[in-house]
């Protein structure tokens, strides 16, 4: 089962490869005059063929690997960890989103052309996402019954959704879908994974969900971090990216194979 930690970690690598291809796209692919993408540049064509085969590649792993092996019940077990590095890890990533919340308000940097009460909610959000997870991993940890843990596992998704949503807001009239249409995957894709982590923590497993939404997670959101936005946004970003990262590893390591297929192995 070591070898299938190894796994989120290459989806991680992959999106990094793709925020560099990401990058060069952003900076010589759209027109500079009228904002449009030259169509078939050989820099998208390469990121559209490695996002399509990371996407088939991660749902057929998750399938292939529900078929013989299975979560335990509830989300301490499922994800628990008994290194108290990982634990420190996830904790200080959790807290990387508070902190960049704070920085955006302090700053008063512009994003996502959210103001007023948006902007507001925005941060409340970013916030209480970086507690939940730093909650997520305290229980994961200490295996400790606290009522924390199923509004904090809850969070990170609100916070995605806000986020996805205030993309799609910004970008309602934009004809070049190119400019903004992998910021909205990777966080739909996050948004999913959260939810289906947060399944564990309500008695709901969905195994194929979390492991396909999380190694897909893993891979679109260094892309999204590489698109224009203040320092301590992309920051969050790929906080969260790494934080989901980790957290498909740990559900990699809890798997079992199934008793039926365990039982009809035995000689």
């Amino acid at each position: 089962m070591r070898k299938l930690r190894l796994i989120p970690p290459v989806f991680l690598i992959l999106g990094l490869i793709g925020a560099a291809l990401r990058r060069v796209e952003l900076r010589t692919v759209f027109e500079p005059v009228t904002g449009l993408a030259r169509r078939g540049a050989p820099v998208s064509v390469a990121l559209l063929l490695l996002s399509a085969g990371a996407f088939a590649v991660a749902l057929a792993l998750a399938v292939a690997l529900s078929r013989r092996l299975e979560a335990p019940e509830g989300f301490k077990r499922a994800y628990y960890t008994g290194s108290y590095g990982a634990f420190a890890v996830k904790a200080l990533l959790g807290f990387t989103l508070a902190v960049c919340a704070v920085l955006l308000a302090v700053t008063r940097a512009k994003f996502l052309e959210l103001s007023g009460a948006a902007r507001w909610i925005f941060l409340l959000f970013l916030v209480l996402a970086g507690l939940g997870m730093a909650a997520m991993a305290y229980h994961s940890y200490t295996l400790k019954e606290t009522p924390l843990l199923q509004p904090g596992s809850l969070m990170p998704s609100v916070l995605y959704c806000y986020w996805m949503v205030s993309i799609y807001r910004v970008n309602a009239g934009n004809p070049v879908l190119l400019e903004y249409s992998y910021s909205c995957l990777a966080f739909a894709a996050a948004a999913v994974s959260a939810y289906y982590t947060a399944g564990y923590a309500f008695g709901r497993k969905n195994l194929i969900g979390a492991l396909s939404m999380g190694f897909a997670a893993s891979y679109l959101l260094p892309i999204a971090a590489v698109s224009p936005a203040p320092l301590a946004l992309r920051a969050a970003m790929l906080a969260t990216a790494v934080y989901i990262t980790v957290n498909t590893v740990q559900l990699l390591g809890s798997l079992k194979v199934k008793e039926a297929q365990g039982e009809k192995e035995e000689p």
